[in-house]
């Protein structure tokens, strides 16, 4: 089994697309989630087993076009909290008709991410003793889009294929899939995904 960790913090391929719109809560259909859409077609089509967990942010809600392709045993739906969890969790569940099992903390310390999420206050924003979901940072990850920005790609292979035998959840966020971090070290990672899932080509 492969698990994967998604973490779906942006909603367009350009953070700068992606700050602008979420600012004055615009959204475009034909790019919203774009990258995320590549990612679940890629996991439908591979014939390994697979598990994804989607972590979404209140401005990531799947539309229904990426919620059809996660209707399956492949993906789970999860929560990405960024600044309160109860109404997070709420909207997400009812948006997506899907019931959540965990969760994960997003990371706002560049001043960029603090303006685009309204979340001035320092440190990660706190989890209630009595909130129902498991957290998801518990499982060692190996973050392929981190790796794909150090390493060249037979070194990247080596360590993912090491670390997913030792038990290694997969993890990466969508918007680097084809593009290189020029402040985020993170780079394009979606031959290396390509390998993992074992699959052809780009659909």
């Amino acid at each position: 089994m492969i698990r994967i960790r998604i973490d779906v913090d942006y909603p367009y391929t350009s953070r700068i697309r992606s700050f602008m719109y979420t600012a004055f809560g615009i959204r475009t259909s034909k790019e919203y989630l774009k990258n995320s859409k590549i990612i679940a077609k890629m996991i439908n089509e591979s014939r390994k087993e697979v598990k994804a967990y989607w972590f979404f942010t209140l401005k990531t809600i799947p539309d229904q076009e990426l919620l059809k392709l996660v209707d399956n045993p492949k993906h789970e739906v999860a929560l990405h909290v960024v600044e309160n969890p109860w109404v997070e969790l709420r909207n997400l569940e009812q948006k997506t008709g899907k019931k959540v099992n965990f969760y994960t903390i997003h990371g706002t310390a560049r001043v960029f991410a603090r303006i685009m999420w309204k979340r001035f206050k320092s440190g990660a924003p706190e989890i209630p003793s009595d909130f129902p979901l498991q957290s998801f940072h518990q499982f060692s990850t190996t973050g392929i889009d981190s790796l794909c920005y150090l390493c060249p790609y037979g070194k990247v292979k080596e360590i993912v294929e090491e670390n997913i035998s030792k038990g290694d959840v997969v993890y990466f966020h969508p918007i680097w899939l084809f593009q290189r971090g020029k402040l985020n070290h993170r780079g394009p990672f979606y031959e290396v995904l390509k390998w993992i899932l074992d699959v052809d080509e780009r659909k």
